[in-house]
């Protein structure tokens, strides 16, 4: 954790492997740049069952609004997009 608080970003520790699935697409703490603060409340509220339609429905917004599912959106339609339909 020390490295990447030197590097200049906030280290947070998310738990075990087996809790990994909290961090995955679909869950409020993907791709929604949250601070340290808010990190803890996102991972608890992650729900599994949840997780995969969440995920599908942000894909196919993207492929909605950008017209192909190649093309990436900018960081902040991305992540309005993510905190809107995940948290």
């Amino acid at each position: 954790m020390a490295l990447v608080e030197d590097t200049g970003l906030d280290a947070f520790d998310a738990g075990t492997i087996a809790d990994s699935w909290r961090q995955q697409p679909g869950t409020p703490c993907y791709c929604t740049d949250l601070t340290r603060e808010q990190m803890a409340a996102a991972l608890a509220s992650a729900d599994a069952s949840r997780s995969p339609k969440r995920r599908d429905l942000a894909v196919a917004v993207i492929q909605e609004r950008l017209g192909d599912a190649t093309t990436n959106p900018d960081a902040d339609f991305g992540v309005r997009l993510s905190r809107a339909i995940f948290m």
